[in-house]
């Protein structure tokens, strides 16, 4: 599978092959054409093996243990905070090469890491360690600095903090201003020497991206900023966007607009950026975003298990919004499989009726695949099998896919999509270099991260939740209770009667 339009039938090459030489892509056909041109070159996987471009995890924290295995549970987003048992703490190095390891091993070539530190005290030195992980595991990263100077608490903080009991207000007022206020300066100083770092750097595979947490999270000033320095720089944007209903009610209740028509009115929305979910993006939003040329990147999983919704992929597909997807550190079965994100994807927008439209599955795949590769920048460099291009690819052994019988007819797209699973990968191929082969890293030795990481968790008195945050918990759950009772028609209607 190219992935190329005009190849093939959807970019299917029957008893295809791809000749690499070095990093790069020379030149792909049919096996015995390339055979007869290359007759000395090694051959890798047999007829058993489908080829095609590596998957693109265009929305991803950066997480090799997941919140559940830390310890937390699944909550609406705006009580997961705060909410739930305490969690183990795991170095950032080894968290974050475990997560490009297990990415490695579903396929993903190339992944977003949407870096979400905290404290001016180690955010720095953070940031360099997940940088170092993964040079060393060689995955290809769009690296997301984020930032994030308003809203600590909830969507209104002043408005909360009113409604508090005196003495709580205080010291809830002392503690978001002390540990969660940014300062624009050091950020844009940190961007600008990383920038200039991963631009020298001599293997290439590490982009930065600026993150803005969110339009609820960022004031006017800030993200107005963000936008000059990332056009002067030639830098991708990605930031969170109408995940949830109360962030859509947040922007209705103090702007009198929604999230994506306050970002427009800033000048903020351009080609070079992505919003992350997007569950509650209207029919208006939709066709403003696709004018401006942003992209969606879309996460099913994490919009279940955090109460989210579930995001109207058809408007967005109509609109002709370019579309990825993402795993948001959050999978169904707290896995990295991207092929069980495509099948999730398909089939939650099936809605009823015979005549509702649908995403073709060919389009799923390309936003796991091409689209997600040119959202985080590296359409010029890889997401589709062609000549000229890095050797970004993955061989996927079929023999499971096809037990017991597979009709021939059936589109080796549909089939990938309907029974496909991260296990079915074999090899990993990025930049040309061999990550993975026969189910086993090549580059690093992966028994020994698991050993270290385990040996690492930490779980003491200082990981405990904060006694503040039962305090304020119930006060955060009747501060949104009283936003539920709003009219805010959803965009994605499954059944209604």
């Amino acid at each position: 599978m190219t992935m190329r339009d005009g190849v093939g039938g959807d970019g299917v090459v029957e008893d295809g092959a791809v000749y690499v030489s070095g990093k790069e892509i020379v030149e792909v056909g049919r096996y015995r054409d390339l055979k007869q041109l290359y007759p000395t070159a090694t051959v890798i996987g047999s007829r058993r093996f489908w080829v095609m471009p590596g998957f693109v995890n265009a929305h991803q924290h950066g997480k090799g243990l997941t919140n559940f295995q830390l310890g937390g549970v699944d909550e609406p987003f705006e009580l997961s905070r705060i909410k739930g048992a305490p969690q183990a703490k795991v170095p950032p190095y080894l968290d974050t090469l475990y997560a490009a390891l297990r990415m490695i091993e579903s396929g993903i070539t190339t992944a977003f890491h949407y870096n979400a530190s905290r404290g001016a005290d180690f955010y720095e030195s953070d940031v360099n360690e997940r940088l170092r992980a993964y040079r060393d595991a060689g995955l290809r990263v769009s690296f997301g600095l984020d930032i994030r100077n308003r809203n600590h608490l909830v969507y209104g903080d002043d408005d909360f903090l009113a409604l508090l009991p005196e003495r709580l207000r205080e010291r809830t007022r002392e503690r978001t201003t002390q540990s969660r206020t940014a300062d624009p300066a050091n950020y844009f100083r940190l961007a600008q020497q990383l920038d200039e770092k991963l631009s020298a750097a001599t293997d290439g595979r590490i982009k930065l991206f600026l993150a803005p947490a969110g339009p609820q999270w960022c004031s006017e000033d800030l993200l107005q900023s963000i936008r000059q320095f990332a056009d002067a720089r030639g830098l991708g944007i990605q930031i969170h966007a109408l995940e949830t209903k109360y962030q859509r009610a947040y922007f209705l209740r103090a702007y009198g607009k929604s999230a994506v028509e306050w970002l427009d009115q800033l000048g903020f929305l351009s080609a070079r950026v992505s919003l992350a979910h997007g569950v509650w993006l209207s029919a208006r939003d939709s066709a403003l975003v696709a004018r401006r040329g942003c992209a969606v990147i879309h996460n099913p999983s994490s919009n279940l298990r955090l109460k989210s919704g579930i995001a109207p992929l058809t408007l967005f597909h109509g609109a002709g919004i370019p579309l990825a997807l993402g795993l948001d550190s959050s999978a169904l079965n707290d896995d990295m499989d991207m092929l069980q994100e495509m099948r999730l994807c398909a089939n939650l927008q099936r809605m009823p009726g015979i005549n509702a439209a649908s995403v073709p599955l060919k389009d799923i795949l390309a936003a796991a695949t091409t689209n997600g590769s040119n959202i985080l920048g590296w359409g010029n460099r890889c997401g589709t099998l062609e000549s000229g291009k890095d050797a970004d690819l993955i061989l996927l052994n079929t023999e499971r896919l096809r037990e017991p019988y597979l009709a021939p007819w059936q589109s080796p797209i549909d089939a990938l999509i309907y029974r496909g699973r991260a296990s079915d990968v074999d090899t990993v191929m990025i930049g040309g270099e061999i990550l993975y082969r026969g189910k086993k890293h090549r580059r690093l030795d992966s028994s020994a991260v698991l050993k270290q990481l385990r040996a690492s968790v930490q779980l003491t008195a200082a990981n405990s939740r904060d006694p503040l945050d039962e305090q304020l918990l119930p006060h955060m759950i009747r501060y949104y209770q009283a936003w539920d009772g709003e009219t805010l028609t959803p965009y994605h209607i499954v059944n209604n009667s």
